[in-house]
């Protein structure tokens, strides 16, 4: 009798040793596979947003350079691949679609119907974004052993791009983005144009600083802007923009007058990876000439940069450096309306005081607008956004 009891326990132990080893192996499977999944799982979701972003990028361009529906979709197709192999989808186990989709008379983004998907050979009138799906599918680990051989990831995400702000003309001096980050509507702040020494500290006359109302230095502007050499690597290879024009204090004058008649792309942030955004040449030298062309009680806007990197630090492919010096160049990822009252411009002092009235930082939130093959670029200034 002890000896068939042992026996007994002895079959139980071998039975509850293989349950344990099977919760084991299943625990470990969804620990190292599950961990896996989690990390494809983000890694679709980047591919999703850059292509997305990418794609609507390349809408805005060529919808206000007024090329062709079939070219521009080549044009849309090639930037969201790009950008989607570089952030994963790169081999036979990924896969991406994307579609095109446009705002509705209630100004929500919905898909076209039947879907207009990119890559077909169209953009369809009205386009004014783009939808991508990323999946991912791969061999699993330890829960191949239970039959569990593949698992996968998908990620879906939408750009939409348009004019971000009311119409009133894009001046020639940029804010940093530290700057807006310290202020709010409403806020005033001054900025010194001097002979901009960035080493030189808050108060020096050789600085080009901004103050607040309350004159401490919030931040350093670095001077004008170059508005005749503007670009970004999505216009690779012939940079249609960047026409290497000085930007000599007749045209910053005639810009601070009158508003730029360009059009700007702002982008996300440099420090979140994002380079494909718009490029402008830090014009070098002091002009305090344009300071007394600045409108007065009359709302423009100027553009907001997060780093002025030095020309070795941008990506291939960009534009030849300006021919007239100055390596550094604005990377612009917004936009903000500003008032300048009366006696606020000093063109003897080289100041500007001016006063916040709208502030878009970072990619902005677009306008519903009517969209590829209509007039989305009159104002000059598109941004594009990931839309949630």
């Amino acid at each position: 009798m002890k000896e068939r009891n042992e026996r007994n326990e002895r079959g139980q132990t071998v039975v509850i040793v293989a349950f344990m080893v099977v919760v084991l192996l299943l625990m470990a499977g969804l620990a190292v596979d599950g961990g896996t999944a989690y990390l494809n799982r983000r890694r679709m979701q980047n591919a999703a947003d850059a292509g997305s972003l990418a794609g609507a990028h390349a809408l805005a361009e060529t919808a206000c350079a007024d090329v062709p529906p079939n070219t521009a979709d080549s044009v849309i197709h090639a930037a969201i691949v790009d950008y989607v192999q570089r952030n994963g989808v790169d081999d036979g186990w990924n896969d991406m679609q994307a579609e095109y989709v446009m705002f509705n008379d209630e100004h929500k983004v919905v898909s076209y119907a039947p879907k207009v998907f990119v890559g077909g050979g169209t953009v369809p009138n009205g386009a004014t974004g783009v939808a991508v799906t990323t999946t991912i599918t791969r061999p699993t680990y330890l829960l191949n052993l239970l039959g569990i051989t593949t698992g996968g990831a998908s990620a879906a995400a939408t750009a939409v791009t348009g004019p971000p702000l009311l119409l009133g003309g894009l001046r020639p001096f940029g804010v940093p983005l530290e700057v807006m980050q310290q202020l709010n509507e409403g806020d005033c702040f001054t900025s010194s144009f001097k002979n901009c020494q960035p080493d030189a500290p808050p108060g020096d006359p050789n600085a080009c600083y901004i103050y607040n109302d309350e004159g401490d230095s919030i931040g350093q502007h670095r001077n004008w802007l170059n508005l005749n050499h503007v670009w970004n690597e999505g216009e690779a290879p012939n940079f249609p923009r960047a026409t290497g024009n000085p930007g000599s204090s007749a045209y910053l004058k005639l810009w601070m007058e009158n508003g730029w008649q360009g059009t700007l792309y702002s982008d996300c942030f440099w420090s979140e990876g994002c380079h494909f955004g718009d490029y402008i040449h830090a014009k070098p030298g002091t002009n305090s000439a344009p300071i007394g062309h600045v409108p007065i009680d009359t709302v423009f806007f100027v553009p907001i940069f997060d780093i002025v990197p030095h020309y070795d630090e941008i990506p291939e492919p960009k534009a030849d450096p300006h021919p007239q010096g100055g390596d550094f160049y604005y990377h612009v990822v917004g936009f903000v309306g500003v008032t300048v009252g009366p006696g606020d411009a000093d063109q003897g002092g080289g100041t500007v005081r001016a006063c916040i009235t709208e502030m878009i930082i970072g990619e902005g939130y677009p306008s519903p607008n009517p969209g590829f093959g209509e007039d989305m670029c009159a104002s000059h200034t598109m941004v594009v956004t990931l839309w949630r």
